[in-house]
């Protein structure tokens, strides 16, 4: 059944709350990392490359949705501080496949189990059935609008 119109206001509100709630808790799970000398962006970019896969700057782009310029600027900074390598791809010679250097891993280990750590924590306030449950309603969350997403591209 469509949600009528009537209901379109309540429901984009309490998306809001959602968002605003999410935001300030996602927050103090920032607050909790150590002082870096990378901004949240630089360290999802880097865990992203530190995931394993190669992939490329533009890939990197689309699945962060950064600005290519913006992102490229945070790669060479990363490239002279040689905490990643780029080496030819095989497939497109055009494109750089990204990784992690031994340095990038050892720079990326401490912010990793920080942010594990606050969300270890996070999690011990619950008792195992809270969390399966809070797990799986983020798990509803992503897969509705992931499918908005996928489907609007």
């Amino acid at each position: 059944m469509q949600p009528t119109d009537d209901d379109a206001p309540a429901r984009v509100e309490a998306v809001r709350q959602f968002n605003r709630f999410y935001t300030k808790y996602a927050g103090s799970l920032d607050a909790r990392l150590p002082r870096s000398e990378f901004s949240l962006t630089e360290i999802r970019v880097l865990y992203e490359i530190a995931r394993g896969h190669e992939q490329t700057a533009a890939a990197l782009a689309r699945e962060l949705s950064l600005d290519t310029g913006y992102l490229s600027r945070i790669l060479t900074g990363f490239e002279n501080r040689q905490l990643i390598s780029r080496k030819p791809s095989t497939t497109d010679a055009r494109q750089s496949l990204l990784a992690l250097t031994e340095a990038g891993r050892a720079r990326l280990a401490p912010l990793d189990a920080a942010m594990n750590a606050g969300i270890s924590a996070s999690l011990d306030a619950l008792m195992a059935a809270e969390q399966d449950q809070l797990i799986t309603a983020m798990q509803v969350v992503e897969r509705l609008l992931g499918a908005t997403e996928r489907r609007s591209d």
